[in-house]
This record gives structure tokens, sequence and C-alpha cells, in this order.
């Protein structure tokens, strides 16, 4: 009862004695039926779609427009409605004039409508300027709305318009608000530059609702356009009622749904009533589920459906449920309780890990600003894509392979296969006769070979400038937008040309990264070509001239603050800017006593911040002072001191990849032990103080020792 009420709110006129679609059918999953409508003597089918169309659309002067009955029945238009839009930049603005039809077209007759006051009939002045000229997007675009009695839009014509403008679009008319969103596919027909007494004639004998409907033709009012295939098909159309979605015309379908629904067959007379005929579609779903496709962990149960009675499978068992045991390819047969039979798709079980398909191609090319997602089915517990994203879809923009590797439910893992994504163009990067106008105007080079060009300058468009290069005498920012005959477009590089006083500015290129890796890996500055070179350093805030740095590239081996002054063939001076900033690979810490303070005959510990995969060289001097006796390679020593004194502890870290950091120092004084002033069997004459006086023994001073042996020794005491 609900599903004949729904039918009833979709349908409200159900009339099903003129069109039969059979009876009830049960199909396996994946397969189709095939659906045939039988129409009752004297019944004629509707055209596919609607059976007015707009077929004509001329922006030139006059401005003029046609609607055609494309179908092969008469057809009752009292009350219909032509409707079209009243400005050049403002897709929601529709002319007040409106034109309001009345009684019946019959097959292939024409209705025109012009602006031009002279018009005589058949076309019909349309009362009013009508806003359309041909042009450039967003300027002279056009739009035509076809609505029936019931003010529901049968067809539109769209011209110029972008997608997100008629997706967007809500248009103020006498009947209410509409959208052209549902209606047109795409952009709209590219109507830029249409010759005078030409127009956008509809061809062929369907309307796909998109520009591939239209052409330019010399207008044709009152006349059937050529290439336009008259009448158009006719037959049932066809509704899927779990989805409220169209899914084929004709008299015969074959439809092939992923579930059990209701469908619907459809005719409309000449005198508008619609016809429908009802029948349910069973699916019948026999495939296998497994918690996984890897035997990595043992056995795996599969399962058939339980809504089957009998079943055979390819290892010979008649069960619901098997135990699989080895790797291999498996499937089921499963019988219904009436006879009805349907095989499984084969699932293939793997010994270990199992493969896994990408949604993409092995290859992929996209223009710039495209994004491609790429995925792995869902249910896995965990995803790790070589670009660190962990879930199942990922959208990409840059140029690079592709891959994920995923874990099962039972830990098993899977690989996928490798997906590679090229961006093109790559980049557009212009070049120039100078970057100065100290020697006259500079001629600019986008350099992309077959290919449309416009040119900028800060951002407004450069008229009449549609070539590979451009001549500019003005000291400004250019770049260029290139379209390629595919249809790809890019943005080049910003171009400054500066005035011709003053020096020009320029980037620096590098080989590699901007982090020096010493010994084995510098960083190779490139200025690019010009006449002369003086590259220089700035080290501790203090710039230098580099005596050997008169060439295009320079080889930095220390960090510090590289720029580069040049002139080109035109004797223009240019510099550097931003300078390059050369910064060491590797960063070692400062290092940390652990355990202070630092005693004679005790142990201490130092450390710097580790880093993954690092090797630390420690050194103590002088030799004597102590001993590492734990820990030498790490980032942690523990040392064993022998002496008093001052001493010196230096680490060197080695990376993985073999870059050395700078010598890291740390330095102290070992306080001398009691145990070392006990041993010493040594009578002295007297202390003295600094400035040789003779004092008694100080705490926290600097004394002097004089021993009976002439031996001199400092001391400190701390108290």
């Amino acid at each position: 009862m609900k599903n004949l009420l729904l039918l009833i709110l979709l349908f409200p006129i159900l009339l099903k004695s003129q069109i039969n679609v059979g009876n009830d059918q049960t199909i396996c999953l994946g397969d189709s039926a095939m659906i045939i409508a039988t129409l009752q003597q004297g019944m004629t089918g509707a055209p596919i779609g609607s059976p007015i169309l707009i077929t004509e659309c001329d922006p030139g002067g006059p401005d003029m427009l046609e609607i055609q009955n494309v179908s092969p029945s008469d057809i009752d238009v009292t009350g219909w409605r032509v409707i079209v839009s009243s400005s050049y930049t403002d897709i929601n603005m529709a002319s007040t004039t409106e034109q309001v039809l009345s009684g019946t077209m019959v097959p292939g007759e024409i209705k025109s409508f012009s602006d031009a006051s002279t018009a005589t009939p058949p076309t019909v002045y349309w009362g009013t300027n009508i806003l359309w000229n041909p042009g450039s997007y967003p300027s002279f675009a056009s739009w035509i709305i076809l609505l029936d009695n019931n003010n529901d839009v049968k067809d539109v014509f769209i011209g110029n318009w972008l997608a997100n403008d008629i997706t967007n679009s809500a248009i103020n008319t006498s009947v209410g608000v509409i959208s052209l969103a549902g209606h047109w596919n795409g952009d709209g027909v590219n109507q830029t530059g249409i010759p005078t007494l030409n127009s956008s004639s509809r061809i062929g004998n369907e309307d796909n609702d998109d520009a591939s409907d239209f052409t330019t033709l010399s207008s044709s009012a009152n006349l059937t356009n050529v290439n336009l295939d008259l009448p158009f098909p006719s037959g049932a159309t066809w509704y899927d009622l779990n989805t409220n979605q169209i899914i084929g015309s004709g008299d015969t379908i074959y439809y092939s749904p992923t579930q059990s629904t209701y469908l619907i067959g459809e005719v409309i007379d000449s005198l508008g009533n619609i016809w429908t005929d009802t029948m349910y579609l069973e699916v019948l779903n026999p495939n296998i589920t497994s918690s996984g496709i890897s035997l990595c962990n043992g056995p795996l149960t599969l399962n058939a459906p339980t809504s089957f009675t009998n079943y055979s499978w390819s290892n010979g068992s008649s069960n619901p449920s098997i135990n699989a045991n080895n790797a291999g390819d498996y499937f089921v047969i499963s019988t219904t309780s009436n006879g009805f039979t349907c095989q499984s798709d084969i699932i293939t079980l793997y010994q270990s890990s199992f493969p896994l398909s990408l949604s993409t191609d092995d290859s992929v090319f996209i223009c710039q600003g495209d994004v491609v997602i790429i995925d792995v089915p869902i249910g896995y517990s965990t995803y790790q894509w070589n670009n660190s994203n962990i879930t199942n879809s990922i959208s990409v923009n840059v140029t690079g392979d592709y891959f994920v590797t995923v874990t099962d439910v039972n830990g098993c893992t899977g690989y996928s296969d490798t997906t590679s994504i090229a961006v093109w163009p790559a980049t557009i990067t212009l070049s120039s006769t100078s970057t100065s106008l100290c020697a006259g105007p500079v001629t600019i080079d986008a350099g992309v070979g077959p290919a449309t060009f416009e040119w900028y300058n800060n951002s407004a468009v450069i008229p009449n400038e549609t070539g590979q290069t451009i001549v500019v005498s003005g000291a400004s920012a250019y770049y260029a937008l290139v379209t390629y005959p595919g249809g790809c477009s890019a943005t080049s590089n910003i171009l400054t040309i500066t005035p011709s006083t003053g020096q020009f500015f320029f980037n620096i290129n590098n080989v590699g990264s901007d982090s020096i890796c010493l010994p084995n890996d510098p960083v190779i500055l490139d200025a690019g070509v010009y006449s002369s070179y003086q590259w220089n350093v700035n080290l501790g805030g203090v710039p230098s001239l580099i005596t050997n740095g008169v060439s295009q590239t320079l080889t930095v081996t220390e960090p510090g603050t590289y720029f580069v002054t040049v002139v080109d063939a035109n004797g223009c001076q240019g510099v550097s800017n931003p300078a390059f900033e050369a910064v060491n690979a590797v960063t070692t810490s400062s290092i940390n006593e652990l355990t202070p303070p630092i005693n004679q005959f005790s142990t201490d510990n130092f450390s710097v911040t580790g880093s993954n995969g690092s090797i630390y060289d420690w050194n103590i001097t002088p030799i004597s002072s102590g001993n590492i006796v734990n820990g030498q390679g790490s980032n942690q020593i523990e040392v064993y001191w022998n002496s008093s004194g001052p001493f010196t502890i230096t680490v060197l870290e080695t990376t993985s990849n073999g870059c050395e950091g700078e010598i890291i120092e740390f330095s102290g004084s070992i306080i001398i032990s009691s145990i070392d002033e006990i041993n010493s069997s040594e009578d002295y004459k007297k202390i003295v103080n600094i400035l040789g006086k003779e004092v008694s023994n100080q705490g926290n001073s600097i004394l002097f020792y004089l021993y009976e042996n002439g031996r001199v020794e400092k001391k400190i005491t701390l108290e």
C-alpha cells in the first residue's frame, strides 16, 4: 500500500490501460533485466524528453529565438511560456516581457520571436529589446527558459554562462523563482564572436541538456535546422522508484539495479495525459562474504547468503559456509526454493599479502589546479599512503607516484599498485631579453609552443596581445595565461621589469636544498645567464666579496647569506633579491652537564639532543683529564675524571646520510679531591696570594703553595 501511495505522489494521473510493462521479474545481482513496454492500439508514445524544444538562439542584431515541436504528435501548448534573460552580466535578471503560448503545435511546427519591431509573421515581435550580444564571458551572456502550462521547466538554452553560475542561479520571474540548475549540464554554449546572421542552432535527434546539442549555423527562423533529425525518438520513459531517477527511454530497456525495486513505465499522449504501469524487479545477491582474503593468520570462513536453499561450492561443499585453508579461487552456485539459480562472483584468497587496486589508472594527466581523488575500498583496519595520509581516499594535485598499504581485521597486509600523476603543464617560466628598461623595450617570451596566450600587466589584460611574446616599454609586473589545445590552462610566473634607472632584481636558483651536508654534499647556486657576475657572502653580519665568485654558479660549502650582482647583455645592472640563506643540514644542540658538580675521582654525564640514526664522536682534552667509560657514539656519555683542573669536551654529529655538523664544545673545571691532598706527602714552606703576600689557607681564593723542593702549586678551595 505504501508503494501505491508513493506512485500517486509521483504520478498524479495514473491511467494504466494504455501501457503494459509485463510481469514481475527476478534476476541475479550483476545481470540485466529486459523490460518491454507494450502500448495499446492507437496509443503513440510522446518523445523522449520535452516534445517542444528551443531550437535556435541568435544573439546578433536583431536577437531571435525559435521553439519547435520535435515530437511525432500534436502538442497543446496553451499556457506554455517563454522567458529570456535581460542582463549582459547578471544571470538572475529576467525580462519582464514574456511570451505565453496558446493553441496546438503540429509535428515540426516552429514558433519564432525577434526583438526587431519590423518582424513579420510567422515571426512574432518580442515587444521590447532582448539584451543579448555576442561577446566574452561574463559580458553579453544569454539564456532562454521554456515552461509548460504547469510552469515546469521543459527546456533551457544557455549561452556563455559557466557551470558554477548556472548551479547557483535563482531567477525571479512572473511565476516565481526558477533555477537553471538540473536543466543544463556543464558550461553554456560558447557564443563569443558568433558572426552576424548566425545562430546557435540545435542539431541531432536527442536532447542532452548541454552545449553538445547546438552548433553555429546561418540563422534560419521558421525553417528546420540543418542536421536536426525530426521527429525525436518516442516511447516510454522509465523510472526506478527507489531512486526516483529516470533510468532509460524507449519501448525496450535493459536494466541492472543493485537492489530490488519497483520500475515504472510512462507514456504521455498528445493531450498531456500520463499513462503508467509498474512492475517489481527482484535482485538476488549470491556473493560470498568473508572477514578477509589473506590466510596469513589461518583459515577463513566463507559465507553464502542464507536466502537460498541449496548450495554448490567450487570445492565440492554443499553447505552455506565453508572453511578455506588454501589459497586460490572460490565461488558458489546458489538455488532458491523455486529453482532460480545464481552464481557468485569469484573470491580469490592469498597465502600472505594480498594485492589492492586503486580507483585510478596507472597514469593520469591533469591540468594545473585540477584534483585527482585516489581511493581504495573502505573496511580495512589501517591505511598508510606513501604521502603519509591514513584514510582510504586521498586528493592529489601534485606530480608524483602514489600507492597505499592496508591492514585488514586479521592483521594481514595488502599492497596497492601505483598511480603516476602528472600535472601538465608543470610550470611556465617567462624569459626576457632583460629585466630592466635601461637599454630600451624588453621582449618577454612564454616559450611553450602551440597554445593561446592572454598577457597581463599588473592583473589587467593587455589588449590585442595574444602571441607567445610581447614587447614592453613600461616598468611593471607581467605574466601570461596560457591555454593548450587539450583545454589545460596555466598561469606563468610573474616577471618584474624595472625602470631604466636603478638595478633590476632576480632570484637565485639552487641545485639541492638550502641545507649544506658536509663533507660530500654542498649547495650549488645558479644566477642565470648574464654577462658578468660577482658573488658575495654575509658571514656574521659582515658582507664580503668572494674572490673566485665571478661565474654563473657558486659552490657553497659553509653556512651564510649569499647574493650576487650581475650585468646583463644590455649593460643593465642587477642584484639577486632575496639573498640565499645556506644553513648546515645538521644542527646539534649544546652539550648539557647532567650531574654537576664535576669532582675529581668521580663520574659525570653529558648529553646533546639525539637525532634518529646519528652517530656522535666525543673527545676530552686534555686526555689525562678523564676517560669516556660509556656511551661513545650515542648522544649521551659517562665520564670518569682522573685529575683536577680545566677541561674541554667536544662532540661531532654525523647523520645517517653522512652529513657532519659543527663541532660543539663544553668547557669546565674539575674540582680537586681531598684524596689527592691526603696522598701528597710534600711539605710546603708557605702560602701566598696572587700579590705575593704570605697568607694562611683561605677559601674561595686563588692561592699558591711553595714547597720545600721548589715546586709551586696553584689551588682554590671552594666553600
